[in-house]
């Protein structure tokens, strides 16, 4: 029997970065090493290190004998034509898969949801990629930045942190499958991501390195209780309501605070700093520098208890490891604390989060430590730790999860009656001055996998003798030619439209060229996906005599017009699209504007709640002339552009005609 293909992608890899992201998934790999064949696709930042170490047998790079390989990671600012420099890794990411999987994609690839890494392969998935059809593509649920910038009191307003939010969102609804360990994980989602029509969930746990125990606690004969806080310095892990609420009580305590600093105290300064200056001096807290985390777990077991006092938490493995040290929690009720912890066994849940409720459940423990001593069961919290991550349980969850079919872009056949004619799709190639180039834009409209092409040529205006290549045209190809006054570009596509025959319409300016499988990429997509109105792809940028731009600035790649930021920037597409004619019965191209029409457009169509597809793969060619509309009116004139369209939409979503009388 063929073992299956697991690729597990996280930017984080232990041991070359700490948070338990980076630890979920080396033990991962080694505990689903004896079912799959294994492989990790993480940062490029780490690929000389893990090296040094693999040359030396360093014990922490041997993941059961997991394929390591290594993605390029853009600096912040250097994604190009990608929206983002995470837009860009996660086409990297995808770019990756195909190099390692020639054949075809693996089985099941798992991603963080943390900055949406897992978009571009969604994104592929739910626009046909045959790489990618069999392949299962799962979203780990660990936290995403969205929802800590809220917790942490600061939502980034640049543009690039927004676009980072949409694609984590969506991500969250292409995937397949939501992967979470339980408790109060996925309900948080969904309140959190409210309206959102996240992907179906599968529960499965954290496992756990059981490869060196530590020993249980030995239990001290008195003394003041001895907490510990693991994890950042951080708003959202709410140490400073922990910090304030022990600071109310006189009787005698101790915490300690292990670590590192964050920039999430108000006006962005060191949280470490603003703990240091609440604390002012109590000689009853101790911070701690970071320790290696072979080291956390001998530090946890010199206290009584750990106290996770979060605003918001998954499932952390600070949590998951002190009590497979034996030792006790004290948690807010959120997330998978709800489930980790099990009150009056391995430790307390506060009733809510804050200082209140803190205070609340540790008076008792802090007024009385012998009691609570005496309610320790080191025994029995490890063995809830590690029932809780069963590599058995996890590793037949995987396999059951393997099993399960994709979300499948379904093939035409399955929802069209054989009897039904395959649909007609008019490309409509508005001409205006552009003799050099038309007849490769008619060649490549013809040339189409599609079986049921017409296309129609209009000419804007056309009546200088350059234009006669039109009429010539017109007796070598089975195309129409038809004619206007000039009008203008959204005008000549408004025509055209209005004179098409086809179910879809493809507007296709006359010096760009479509690839062969244009067409048939979306209409199969919009034959099956009744929510999607229009279907484009990512372009590919060409020089006056056709070769090909070189990167970063390759070519034009959108996301969709689902995205908000479709109001600020044309992230919806081009109007080189498939899209339904239906949709012209009560939307145009602006014959006002003189460039931007099909933003505009794209944005009417948002406001409407009409929302397409963008196939992340160059099928089409974008010529960049030194002459173009764009370049000869769209960047001169931006900002007086960009304030027509905006007072166009506004226009449009009123009603201006009296309905009185």
């Amino acid at each position: 029997m063929t073992r299956p293909s697991i690729v597990l992608s996280s930017r984080e890899l232990f041991p070359f970065a700490g948070g338990g992201i980076g630890a979920y998934i080396a033990q991962l790999a080694r505990v689903l090493a004896p079912v799959a064949d294994v492989t990790i696709l993480t940062a490029g930042w780490y690929a000389e290190r893990h090296r040094e170490l693999e040359a030396v047998d360093d014990p922490r790079v041997d993941y059961g004998g997991a394929r390591v390989a290594f993605v390029a990671v853009p600096e912040p600012a250097d994604h190009g034509e990608f929206y983002s420099h995470m837009h860009l890794y996660s086409h990297r990411v995808l770019v990756a898969l195909r190099a390692l999987f020639p054949d075809g994609g693996p089985d099941l690839v798992e991603f963080s949801d943390y900055l949406g890494e897992g978009f571009v392969p969604t994104q592929a998935r739910r626009g046909g990629d045959p790489f990618l059809a069999d392949t299962l593509l799962a979203l780990r649920l660990h936290t995403s930045s969205e929802m800590a910038n809220v917790l942490n009191g600061h939502l980034h307003r640049d543009f690039e942190a927004r676009m980072h939010r949409d694609l984590e969102r969506r991500a969250l609804v292409d995937a397949d499958v939501l992967v979470d360990c339980g408790g109060d994980i996925r309900g948080a989602y969904e309140r959190f991501y409210a309206g959102v029509p996240l992907a179906p969930r599968v529960g499965i746990r954290y496992p756990l390195d059981r490869s060196h125990p530590t020993a249980l606690p030995q239990l001290p004969d008195g003394g003041p209780l001895r907490m510990i806080y693991v994890g950042r310095c951080e708003r959202r892990k709410g140490v400073q309501d922990l910090i304030a609420a022990l600071s109310a009580f006189t009787a005698d305590w101790r915490l300690t605070i292990l670590g590192g600093d964050t920039d999430t105290a108000p006006l962005g300064h060191s949280m470490r700093r603003t703990l240091e200056l609440q604390a002012a001096g109590d000689h009853r807290v101790t911070f701690l520098e970071n320790l290696p985390r072979a080291e956390v777990p001998g530090c946890v077991v010199a206290h009584d208890v750990l106290v996770t006092p979060s605003r918001w938490e998954c499932w952390p493995y600070v949590v998951l490891e002190s009590m497979a040290a034996g030792v006790p929690v004290i948690a807010c009720p959120v997330g998978g604390l709800t489930e980790l912890v099990a009150p009056g066994v391995t430790g307390e849940l506060t009733t809510a989060t804050g200082v209140d409720a803190l205070m609340e459940t540790l008076g008792a423990a802090v007024a009385n430590p012998a009691a609570f001593r005496a309610g320790r069961d080191p025994a029995a919290v490890r063995a809830r730790a590690l029932a809780l991550s069963d590599p058995d349980g996890i590793r037949g969850a995987y396999l059951e999860l393997i099993a399960r079919p994709p979300r499948r872009v379904a093939p035409r056949a399955s929802r069209v009656p054989p009897s039904e004619p395959v649909p007609l799709v008019s490309v409509v190639i508005p001409y205006y001055g552009l003799p050099r180039y038309v007849e490769e834009a008619v060649r490549s409209a013809l040339a189409q996998t599609h079986s049921r092409i017409e296309v129609i040529v209009i000419g804007d205006g056309a009546f200088t003798p350059e234009d006669i290549v039109l009429a010539e045209l017109a007796t070598r190809y089975p195309i129409r030619v038809l004619a206007q006054a000039n009008g203008g570009l959204g005008a000549a596509r408004n025509f055209g439209i209005d004179q098409s025959r086809g179910r879809y319409v493809v507007p296709l300016d006359a010096d760009n060229v479509l690839e062969p499988s244009f067409v048939a990429r979306g209409v199969e997509l919009l034959e099956v996906r009744e929510d999607l109105h229009y279907v484009t792809s990512w372009s590919r940028y060409v020089h006056e005599d056709g070769t090909a731009f070189t990167p970063p600035a390759e070519g034009y790649r959108p996301v969709g017009n689902w995205s908000a930021l479709v109001d600020e920037r044309n992230v919806a597409g081009d109007a080189t699209a498939v899209l339904r004619k239906r949709l012209f019965d009560r939307h145009r191209f602006s014959e006002d504007l003189t460039s931007y029409e099909d933003w505009a457009l794209y944005r009417e169509l948002a406001h409407a709640g009409l929302h397409g597809h963008v196939i992340p793969e160059m099928l089409w060619r974008y010529r960049v002339r030194e002459d173009s509309m764009l370049r000869d009116v769209g960047l001169r004139r931006e900002e007086r552009l960009l304030a027509e369209l905006d007072a166009l939409i506004r226009e449009k979503e009123v009603a201006w005609v009296s309905t009185n009388g």
